[in-house]
């Protein structure tokens, strides 16, 4: 094989590759729905929508609760607690947790979202 030939080849090679980069960075730009103005708005305003609004804006935000239960039993439980029953409701800033240690039964009370420990009182 020529050394010419090779340099027109790797150079064809290298500048296909480089438009195809560039083609394909025009076309899957992060963020644009080209549709999503289009039927968002016929979507908001129908009436299936407006019937459960209340009932998909709570699923979004109730999806965490668990993983904040979780995290906080696993502080107490470091703690030196046997855990009983976690709760936090969404808005809170506390979290409420039943525990047992020695015989006795404890309420502890968590800041979030630092999981700090607000109170300790003997049940």
């Amino acid at each position: 094989m020529n050394i010419n030939s090779l340099l027109k080849t790797t150079a064809a090679g290298s500048m296909a590759a480089v438009l195809l980069t560039i083609t394909t960075g025009c076309v899957t730009t992060p963020g644009y729905n080209p549709y999503g103005d289009l039927y968002e708005d016929i979507y908001k305003d129908s009436s299936v929508y407006k019937k459960h609004k209340e009932t998909i804006n709570n699923v979004d935000k109730d999806i965490y609760r668990p993983a904040i239960e979780q995290r906080a039993a696993n502080k107490v439980r470091s703690m030196g607690y046997r855990v009983e029953d976690v709760k936090y409701k969404k808005g809170d800033n506390k979290i409420k947790v039943k525990a047992y240690r020695g015989g006795e039964d404890y309420k502890i009370e968590l800041g979030y979202p630092g999981y700090n420990v607000l109170k300790i009182k003997e049940d």
